[in-house]
């Protein structure tokens, strides 16, 4: 059987739908239904859905390692190996049987299959569409993280033709076995699954742990920010922010509202309840400093804050003493403490807030792009207003660079460093700790294939129609 039907032949059993995640779960063989009867009502629809949003919760995507590692890859944060953990990441040193590449190719492949399982569906009914409307945006999210994590459109002299293969049937045959579509047919797929996706959802129905209308089109201005078309990203944003159904949270209430599990200002965050908990495995546990502890801030990062920046409050600094499950613990290393706050696991991970789609406005028009109702100071300013207490550290004209400067803030330890620095064609600087980049000696220049992970080995030798990433034969 090939690899990625192993992925996308997903055990199924419908269970009772509620507003979490836990109501799709993988059975033993005696509870597995047909294909084409699993569902039978809005309700097994939902809950095939629900089904993708547990896989992107699992602790190698967004419940931990997915999430983490686009600021360990980069000059945000470093492994310290304190139990071994992200050190491949901080080294930037993968091979053909990573864990690491291994865990994101497989998880996203499968929360890919639930969604074609749900769009699929002969099903009629009130609610249908919308329900398909999430699935679209699951499918195109998720093979957007694949391009993005595996293709090869940022390095240099990469192939074009190797993208990853854009999934669009629920496979259940041994004989599927889908090649590397080309790297611009996978952003068009993107592009065409996210339209179907906001056609579908309602802009008056508003639910942060679900792809919602809103959530879509925060991840439409994203999508056509990193593909370098920023006229489209500009009347997406405003109308996001002229609806006035979102805000930058004050600066005063910044700390608290992270520190309570959720938001601020999230479009769409992966919930966590009881029943999706990973234990140890979470990321306050590895950002705070427990017996895991692996993943420290660099103090270039915290260095690039203003003094009086806010989010200066997010961070802990050698010398601080700070309450963990273990008890009182004094830190000598800088440590985001504030994202990321309870070690049960119960915080729900962030995927795109409001802040960044204010950002991604800004650097559109200062990109070039045209249209826009506010220039891109006056865009930035929505955001730096309620983190700074004094005045802005940006004058008029804002640069993308400024910009740049401002999500590395913003956006730090959320995952996103990495990409923007290889989006924007910049070097990953060296970064804190003794073993980062300890085969280069230094920064990675721009281009590098280790700008793209490693196709799984155990995905090559089970389809012959996969080819290997530049660098890993």
């Amino acid at each position: 059987m090939k690899n990625i039907i192993k992925y996308l032949l997903v055990l199924l059993v419908v269970a009772g739908v509620s507003s979490g995640c836990e109501s799709f779960v993988s059975p033993s063989v005696d509870q597995n239904k047909p294909t084409e009867t699993v569902i039978q009502s809005t309700d097994d629809l939902q809950a095939v859905v629900n089904g993708g949003y547990d896989y992107l919760n699992d602790v190698d995507l967004y419940g931990r390692d997915f999430y983490v590692s686009g600021d360990v890859m980069s000059d945000n944060a470093f492994s310290n190996g304190n139990s071994g953990r992200f050190v491949t990441q901080d080294q930037m040193i993968f091979t053909v049987n990573s864990g690491y590449a291994e865990g994101a190719w497989e998880h996203f492949y499968q929360a890919i299959g639930t969604a074609n399982l749900a769009l699929g569906a002969e099903l009629e009914g009130d609610g249908v569409e919308a329900i398909k409307g999430e699935a679209y945006a699951l499918r195109a999210f998720s093979h957007m993280n694949l391009l993005l994590a595996f293709g090869q459109q940022y390095v240099s002299g990469g192939d074009a033709s190797q993208g990853v293969p854009y999934v669009t049937t629920y496979a259940d045959s041994d004989e599927f076995a889908p090649s590397r579509d080309a790297i611009a047919d996978v952003w068009a797929n993107i592009e065409a699954d996210l339209n179907s996706a906001a056609q579908r959802l309602d802009s008056g129905s508003f639910n942060s742990t679900s792809l919602n209308y809103w959530a879509v089109r925060a991840l439409q201005t994203r999508f056509y920010l990193y593909t370098e078309q920023y006229d489209e990203v500009i009347p997406i944003a405003e109308e996001i922010i002229n609806s006035g159904n979102f805000s930058v949270t004050p600066a005063g209430e910044l700390v608290a509202t992270w520190g309570s599990g959720e938001g601020p200002e999230s479009l769409f965050e992966i919930a966590f309840i009881d029943t999706d908990a990973l234990g140890t495995d979470n990321i306050a546990r590895i950002y705070r400093p427990t017996n895991y502890g692996d993943v420290e801030v660099s103090e270039d990062l915290y260095n690039a804050h203003a003094s009086d920046d806010v989010r200066l409050d997010l961070y802990g600094v050698p010398g601080d003493t700070v309450e963990t499950l273990l008890g009182d613990v004094e830190i000598d290393s800088y440590r985001m403490l504030g994202k990321y706050t309870d070690e049960t696991g119960s915080d729900n991970v962030r995927v795109i807030r409001y802040a960044e789609v204010i950002l991604n406005y800004a650097e559109a028009i200062a990109a070039g792009g045209s249209g826009a109702q506010e220039t891109a100071f006056q865009a930035l300013s929505r955001l730096t207003d309620e983190r700074y207490t004094g005045s802005s550290p940006y004058t008029a004209p804002v640069s993308v660079d400024d910009v740049l400067a401002e999500r590395r803030l913003e956006l730090a330890m959320e995952g996103h460093r990495l990409y923007d620095l290889i989006r924007t064609g910049r070097d990953i600087p060296l970064g804190d700790s003794e073993s980062y980049r300890a085969s280069t000696g230094g920064a990675l220049n721009y281009g590098t294939y280790r700008a793209a992970l490693p196709i799984p080995d155990s995905e090559i030798r089970a389809n012959s129609n996969i080819s290997q990433n530049e660098g890993y034969e």
